[in-house]
């Protein structure tokens, strides 16, 4: 400890000279998005400099930004940069200005002010889907030329260097919302607080081998679970899966969330009944995964695996909602995993339609 405070002293003045470098001033500006497209296409702001990486936005995903800009939601903040002086000369090369934040946002708005892509996906204007910025209304070409974006400008003192230092602290300091997170945030509902309660029932925790404050529970994926549950169990709903399981996941959310109390109820019952009866007849680790050694006997792979939750969940669910008894026990399932083609629909492209069905099948004609 008093090393460190020796040593802190000696360096003092280093440390306040590094620190006086190294301080950032800011300027609050507003641009509107006429004159930030402008100033772009002129090359006055440099949308890639090297620390950016390149555009990956899809077009409907840069098509849901200009939706949230027509009605007027809020977007994030920009961040630029002042690489030139308001009275330095030009420079052949050298941008007035580069962006250190929001590159994603403001190419894909000069892209559609370009006329590079047409909307698509959209769902509050989906009047508007496969227009071009040429093609909107006189009053929503309006809405967009008017409408300001606010950013932060950096000094242009600041080295490269430190600008790229910037960039990684903004982008590193930002958590990436995983998908039921996001259902969470937007999908309301009684269902949505239904698959928050059954997430927490103690045997389902423990045969989906779910730990509280664990790293899967933290995003959300226990009850993306009960979500995956209901999505392919209730009325078979895994015939009307075709691709795309983050979508159809939200949609089946969507669509609980518009059944009434008895119904949510309903489902709450045969959720409990559910899980009771696989714990019953499986034990702990029903959705387990196994390699094939030989013909009686097997390797672990783990002890939880969605595929196999998925090949278990809609025969059980089917059980109780036809109120029907049935005789499995565990080692008639585990024989499965001798199946070369059960296997392989636990393995590799587990969303894939054809694995879904042919897992979910198998499981069916094993258990009822």
């Amino acid at each position: 400890m008093g090393l460190t405070i020796m040593n802190l002293k000696t360096n003092l003045e280093s440390i306040q000279q590094k620190a006086k470098e190294r301080t950032v001033k800011t300027q609050n500006i507003e641009y509107d998005l006429e004159t930030m497209v402008k100033k772009i296409e002129r090359g006055i702001i440099k949308l890639n400099p090297e620390y950016q990486r390149n555009h990956r936005w899809s077009n409907e995903t840069s098509s849901r930004l200009i939706e949230s800009l027509i009605l007027n939601i809020p977007i994030p903040i920009i961040y630029i940069s002042q690489d030139m002086g308001v009275d330095d000369d030009d420079i052949d090369g050298v941008a007035r200005y580069s962006v250190i934040d929001g590159q994603q946002r403001l190419t894909s708005i000069y892209k559609f002010f370009k006329n590079k892509y047409s909307l698509e996906g959209l769902e509050t204007l989906d009047g508007i889907n496969g227009l071009f910025y040429k093609d909107l209304p006189p009053f929503l070409i309006r809405r967009l030329e008017e409408r300001t974006i606010k950013s932060l400008r950096i000094d242009s003192t600041v080295d490269a260097q430190v600008k790229y230092d910037i960039f990684e602290r903004l982008n590193s300091g930002s958590v990436k919302l995983e998908p039921q997170e996001l259902r969470n945030a937007t999908c309301r509902g009684e269902f949505k607080d239904l698959i928050k309660e059954l997430s927490k029932n103690e045997k389902f925790r423990k045969i989906s081998q779910l730990v509280e404050d664990s790293p899967r529970v933290k995003k959300m994926e226990d009850q993306e679970l009960v979500l995956r549950f209901f999505a392919l169990a209730h009325n078979i709903g895994y015939k009307k899966y075709v691709g795309g399981v983050k979508i159809f996941l939200t949609e089946q959310m969507k669509k609980f969330n518009t059944f009434e109390s008895k119904e949510i109820e309903k489902l709450k019952i045969n959720f409990i009944k559910t899980i009771d009866l696989i714990y019953d007849r499986f034990g702990e680790t029903p959705f387990a995964k196994y390699r094939s050694i030989n013909e009686t006997s097997y390797q672990l792979m783990s002890k939880f695996n969605v595929s196999v939750f998925d090949a278990v969940v809609v025969p059980f669910y089917n059980l109780v909602v036809e109120d029907k008894n049935t005789n499995i026990n565990y080692n008639d399932f585990q024989a499965l995993f001798h199946d070369e083609e059960f296997f392989s629909a636990v393995e590799g492209s587990t969303n894939d339609v054809k694995k879904l069905n042919r897992r979910i099948n198998k499981g069916l004609e094993v258990i009822q």
